[in-house]
């Protein structure tokens, strides 16, 4: 596949999976909203978050360094490590199940949402079905295959998604319980869709090599902790008002949430496919092409998120009152705040990656964890002083703290020209301009 072959196809397919996993999802919570009471809603934005969690540290666990290994190898050495992966992946899911089994209902009193135990427990069967998943994904990854990510991708969100809209529709009243086991079958059909897409792909022994294990565990418990923290700290604002107010305050906040959900779209699209080029460039001893890399997603990324914080500030009441209605408007001043997510995070996300794609994990995984710990420390102050409002504080201070520190380190290593980056962003709108004015003229 040719450079620029490579970036289109994977670009389109990784958005559009990114950008349907969205649109799906917005769509559902702008149903669900209208059929639980805040509170209830409350209760079940605690438990996504956990899955949410779940799912990003396991697959971080193995996917970095999965991907790195199996770039440019022989299929018999792809085998041992795809091998060694899932069996990490198994081993670490059975540690994730007793988890959530222990925890379940400590988390239930300790975030004031009555119910949520029985939310958990019916999440932790499904997670052992979702070691093919998890795997399967990474290895599309790993072949450039990224038209069968994006129909693998979307096979889980779409049918509970279904789910949601004939409920409301046909005025079916489901409840938490009968929602989380839905999300469990739609789950588990995502999973047969995934390994139908991977059956060319799919090399699996029965025994593991101690060589692959360890070096996939080492390099990936770095990814693992960080994805792991940075989750956490991206979940901070729930878990605290869950904890100091109530699950009321959880729904307004995850109203705003959504809403900035639509940066991750672009920011999580170009980092899934600039991260394989970044390792590729790293591995070949071309560290002035990391450098360009960067520069050039960097920018792709802040001309998409750069709109989209100008339009938050401008417009956030109306969104607000569209999305959610007239009981969510306390959560328009919090999205406002968090709206700085836009300029912040694409700083945040590249310099993590780019640290993983240098063999670097460790200082990105610190890096995080500093993040969680002063971001919980700042969040937690200011939402005693300022209620729902102190949440946005301190997860922008945070973040935006971090964001510094790891441009610095990263700039150690590869030669980074920061203004590059913005020159770059604003560079993209005249070529967005006029991709545009082609399309509507071949229309007409």
């Amino acid at each position: 596949m040719t450079d620029k072959k490579y970036w289109l196809t994977g670009g389109f397919f990784t958005m559009m999976h990114r950008g349907v996993d969205f649109v799906l999802g917005f769509i559902g919570f702008m149903l669900l909203v209208r059929v639980f009471s805040p509170e209830e809603f409350g209760i079940w934005v605690l438990l996504i978050t956990i899955v949410a969690i779940i799912d990003m540290a396991r697959n971080g666990f193995i996917q970095n360094g999965m991907i790195k290994f199996l770039v440019g190898k022989e299929k018999a050495i792809q085998a041992k490590i795809q091998t060694a992966s899932v069996w990490l992946n198994t081993a670490l899911t059975l540690i994730l199940v007793f988890l959530l089994w222990i925890l379940a209902g400590p988390l239930e009193k300790l975030l004031n949402a009555n119910g949520l135990a029985d939310l958990i427990k019916i999440h932790s069967l499904i997670l052992p079905v979702l070691i093919l998943h998890t795997h399967n994904m990474v290895l599309m990854q790993a072949k450039y295959d990224f038209q069968a990510y994006f129909w693998a991708g979307i096979s889980k969100s779409l049918p509970f998604f279904l789910v949601i809209l004939f409920g409301y529709f046909l005025d079916i009243k489901l409840s938490l319980i009968e929602l989380a086991w839905y999300q469990n079958l739609a789950f588990l059909l995502a999973t047969i869709m995934s390994v139908y897409q991977v059956r060319n792909y799919l090399k699996i022994r029965l025994k593991a090599q101690k060589y692959w294990l360890k070096r996939i565990f080492h390099f990936g418990k770095y990814v693992f902790g960080t994805n792991l923290v940075s989750m956490l700290t991206n979940s901070l604002d729930k878990f605290l008002l869950g904890a100091l107010l109530s699950p009321v305050q959880v729904a307004m906040a995850n109203t705003a949430g959504r809403v900035l959900n639509m940066i991750e779209i672009p920011v999580n699209s170009i980092a899934s496919i600039s991260y394989p080029k970044a390792a590729e460039a790293h591995d070949k001893k071309q560290s002035k092409m990391v450098g360009e890399i960067y520069e050039k997603t960097l920018g792709m990324m802040l001309s998409l998120t750069i709109p989209f914080w100008l339009f938050c500030m401008l417009f956030a009441h109306y969104i607000v009152l569209l999305i959610a209605g007239e009981a969510y408007l306390d959560a328009v001043p919090f999205l406002r705040i968090m709206s700085f997510m836009a300029l912040i995070k694409p700083f945040d996300r590249q310099s993590g990656v780019f640290l993983d794609a240098i063999g670097k994990p460790f200082f990105n995984m610190i890096m995080v964890f500093g993040t969680f710990v002063y971001g919980a420390i700042f969040s937690y102050l200011f939402i005693q002083w300022f209620g729902l409002m102190g949440a946005a504080y301190g997860l922008i201070l945070a973040l935006f703290t971090t964001s510094i520190i790891k441009f610095i380190i990263l700039n150690k290593f590869v030669d980074i020209r920061i203004g590059q980056c913005w020159i770059k962003a604003f560079e993209n709108y005249p070529i967005m301009i006029e991709t545009l004015k082609d399309k509507v003229k071949n229309k007409s």
